[in-house]
C-alpha cells in the first residue's frame, strides 16, 4: 500500500514494527506539546483536564465522578448512534457501491481507534484547538469582562469543523474525489460529534470528553463498523 503511493522501494521495505514504532513516538511528542501548551492557556478562560492536572502536578482535588462518567457514556453512545443512523438513513443511499468503496477493517481494529480519538484526537482538537480559539478571542476580547459563553460555542464549532475538515483527505482516498456531498457527508458525520465532545470539555472537563468520544468510536467502529 506504502509503495502504492509512489514512495520509493527503499521506504516501502521498512519494516511495520518500525513504522508502527515511529508513529506512536510521533503522536506522542505531538500530543505531549499540544496538551502542555493547551493547559497552559486553559488556565486563563477556564478549561482544563483537573484530574490529568492533579495526576502530573500532585496538585488539587480533582478526581472522577460517577455522574459525569455516566453522562459522558450516554452522551457518546447516542451521538454514535445519531451519526450511524445520519450516515445509514440519508448519505449512504445517494453513494453506489459503497461497500466496494470501504476498506475493510476487522472489529478488533475497530474497537482500538477509541485511543486514537478518544485521547489523541481530544488533546489536539479539544484541548489544544478549541482552547486556543476561545483564548484568542478572551485575548482580544474579554480581557475587562472575561470570556464569554459565546466564545466558548465558538471555540466548539471552530474545532468541530476543524475536526471534520481533517477528515477529508481520508474520504478523498476511499472516494476518489470530493464533490460537494461527500464534503457535507465529512464535516457533519465528523463535527457534529466534535460539538458534543467540546461542550463536555467545556463545562465537565477533558477526561468526560474523551471517555464520551472513545465510547462513541467503540460504537461505531467497534459494533457497526
Amino acid at each position: 500500500m506504502i509503495a502504492a503511493f509512489g514512495t520509493s522501494p527503499a521506504v516501502a521495505k521498512v519494516p511495520v514494527s518500525v513504522l508502527l514504532t515511529g508513529s506512536i513516538v510521533q503522536s506522542t511528542i505531538t500530543a505531549f506539546l499540544f496538551a502542555w501548551l493547551g493547559l497552559i492557556m486553559g488556565k486563563s478562560v477556564g478549561l482544563d483536564a483537573p484530574i490529568f492536572r492533579r495526576w502530573i502536578t500532585k496538585t488539587g482535588t480533582a478526581q472522577f465522578q460517577r455522574k459525569n462518567v455516566v453522562f459522558a457514556l450516554i452522551a457518546g453512545v447516542i451521538v454514535s448512534l445519531i451519526t450511524a443512523g445520519l450516515d445509514y438513513f440519508i448519505f449512504l443511499p445517494h453513494i453506489p457501491n459503497i461497500a466496494d468503496k470501504a476498506p475493510h477493517i476487522s472489529r478488533l481494529a475497530g474497537l482500538l481507534t477509541f485511543m486514537q480519538g478518544g485521547v489523541f484526537e481530544e488533546v489536539v482538537v479539544r484541548l489544544f484547538i478549541m482552547t486556543l480559539i476561545v483564548w484568542i478571542l478572551f485575548k482580544l476580547l474579554g480581557r475587562k469582562s472575561g470570556a464569554k459563553s459565546w466564545m466558548y460555542w465558538v471555540g466548539i464549532i471552530g474545532a468541530a469543523i476543524l475536526f471534520g475538515v481533517g477528515h477529508l483527505p481520508a474520504a478523498q482516498q476511499m472516494f476518489g474525489h470530493i464533490t460537494p456531498f461527500f464534503f457535507v457527508r465529512t464535516i457533519v458525520l465528523n463535527g457534529l460529534p466534535g460539538l458534543v465532545y467540546g461542550y463536555i470539555y467545556w463545562k465537565k472537563g477533558l477526561e468526560y470528553g474523551m471517555i464520551a468520544h472513545a465510547i462513541s468510536d467503540i460504537v461505531l467502529h467497534g459494533f457497526f463498523g
